[in-house]
């Protein structure tokens, strides 16, 4: 057989070696206060971590960023795939209202509310809208491959085809970090011991000269590393 690859692959399955990115995902608001909003998502919120909420309001952005104070499973659903999906609850609370985007909140607030009173306190209203919203989530995938031209990292869950993510990552001891934009050309989904995972083959489409030197020393090291790792026969 002819190999078509254009890029000689390094295998890193015998190392833990994360590649980090930011992923947006949509939430729904279920309230909203001057100290708070409370959400519903997909996603597991780790607990004093801080989110930036964003949303349209009459065709103007607004976001403000928040705590994980709280956050509960409340139930399972099936997506497309019939595949279960936990469904979270969590309460995220702002950090200031004293800022720009907090104005922006105070009109929300006063704008929107069930009621249409005006709440000036840490009381929570029923919005009629936006009711979705969307906030990045910093993830961290394990790399199992890695070329001049891509890697294959390896997800619990089904990265968007064709999506272009921002990636950072870095040998181990190694201070020199790969940053670029990489798009996920394919996603195959493969299952573990314990739950389903997915390999998605990412190709690095952005990098600056920088870090593409940088890039060879990661595979340069990687090398090395793999033919000490390779069993003896």
């Amino acid at each position: 057989m002819i190999n078509r690859r254009r890029h000689k692959r390094i295998g890193l399955e015998y190392m833990e070696i994360p590649a980090k990115t930011i992923i947006t995902s949509e939430c729904k608001i279920l309230d909203m206060g001057l100290n708070g909003v409370r959400i519903l998502t997909t996603q597991w919120l780790n607990m004093k971590s801080n989110y930036t909420i964003r949303f349209n309001i009459d065709g103007k952005p607004v976001s403000n960023k928040g705590t994980v104070k709280w956050v509960k499973l409340i139930d399972n659903v099936k997506n497309a795939n019939q595949d279960s999906m936990p469904i979270y609850m969590t309460g995220i609370e702002f950090q200031s209202v004293f800022t720009d985007n907090g104005k922006d909140m105070l009109q929300i607030v006063d704008e929107y509310s069930a009621n249409g009173e005006h709440r000036l306190s840490g009381t929570r209203l029923k919005i009629k809208s936006p009711g979705k919203a969307v906030f990045n989530i910093l993830q961290e995938y394990p790399i199992r491959q890695i070329s001049s031209g891509g890697m294959l990292v390896e997800t619990n869950h089904e990265l968007p085809l064709e999506k272009t993510f921002p990636w950072a990552f870095n040998f181990p001891g190694d201070d020199n970090i790969v940053r670029c934009d990489g798009r996920v050309v394919s996603s195959l989904k493969a299952f573990g011991k314990k739950q389903k995972r997915f390999k998605n083959c990412v190709a690095f489409v952005d990098m600056p000269k920088e870090y593409r030197a940088h890039l060879a020393r990661f595979i340069l090291k990687a090398m090395n590393s793999e033919v000490k790792a390779a069993p003896l026969y």
